[in-house]
């Protein structure tokens, strides 16, 4: 089998499984990034136990992440079981195959109270300033990117038909084809959406995305990204703030109000309720910070 062939089959089995553009472009990247390794290694045997290997060290020699190996792994594992499937592969190489990567434990970067306020009133101020839809798209977008807890890709594929305005819920279809409904249940946050909606209208937007750009087009990850660190960049933050950070804040705050894990779990569409429990970490980090500062017992040795 000539390796293109197969991935650009590959492709075609993805699009026709309804995968989502993101994933297929990261697909893309991924297994191009193998084409070219294998093409500069004296490999011969692509579907080999160590063609994979050597993918791998390969890819730890140019001091990828972890996580993006990872990644890039599974997509190979996913591409040879699609193989295995379909009878064009003998022997997966997976099978049986063990390679150890560890990703480091990182605790999620969210935001402190007083940080979402200083964006979300500046977001809310240039809105008022500004009758410019993209100004309007940022300001919803980061109410409800914390409202919800959406993923910032799961936010850029919201189509017209997928919120109902008055209930506030959204139909959102997260990772893995996985779906699930999201809320909007502050009335501030949905008259937006519904003002959003009347101006959004008179652009004339060839798409059935709810967020569009200036252009009228289907917002990005990218646009989103690009046009918050402007943001911030006018308020008092001194940190790097990303859409995903958002996510993060949403979780810890449900959390920190008393929401039960399984519901956080639900609404930010994890699969295990263990990746939901960092969360809770997190909150125990705020509440020995929030002790420590208070501290009652060096209250009372003060007084004596």
């Amino acid at each position: 089998m000539e390796l293109q062939h197969v991935i650009t089959d590959f492709d075609a089995h993805c699009r026709r499984k309804g995968l989502s553009p993101l994933t297929l472009r990261a697909y893309g990247r991924d297994l191009q990034d193998f084409k070219g390794w294998l093409h500069q290694s004296d490999l011969t045997d692509v579907f080999s136990r160590d063609t994979v290997s050597g993918w791998v060290g390969n890819m730890r020699s140019r001091k990828l992440a972890p996580a993006s190996i990872k990644r890039r792994l599974a997509c190979l594992k996913v591409m040879f079981a699609w193989l295995e499937d379909e009878e064009r592969l003998g022997l997966n190489p997976f099978h049986k195959l063990k390679l150890s990567i560890r990703l480091p434990r990182r605790l999620p970067r969210d935001l402190s109270r007083n940080e979402l306020q200083i964006l979300l009133s500046a977001a809310d101020i240039a809105a008022q300033q500004q009758t410019k839809i993209a100004v309007h798209t940022l300001h919803l977008s980061l109410e409800v990117l914390f409202s919800t807890g959406v993923r910032i890709s799961e936010l850029c594929t919201i189509r017209m038909q997928d919120i109902d305005v008055f209930s506030g819920a959204i139909h959102i279809k997260g990772k893995g084809n996985r779906e699930r409904r999201v809320y909007i249940i502050e009335p501030t946050t949905l008259s937006l959406v519904r003002n959003y909606i009347k101006k959004r209208a008179t652009h004339n937007a060839d798409t059935d995305a709810l967020f569009i750009t200036g252009q009228g087009t289907p917002i990005t990850p990218d646009y989103i990204r690009r046009r918050l660190h402007k943001l911030v960049e006018g308020t008092t933050i001194c940190r790097r703030v990303t859409p995903h950070m958002l996510r993060h804040s949403a979780a810890t705050q449900l959390i920190e109000c008393g929401a039960d894990i399984r519901y956080v779990q639900k609404l930010l569409g994890h699969s295990s309720i263990s990746t939901t429990e960092i969360y809770t970490h997190v909150t125990d980090i705020s509440l020995r910070a929030a002790l420590s500062q208070a501290n009652p017992r060096r209250r009372l040795d003060k007084v004596g």
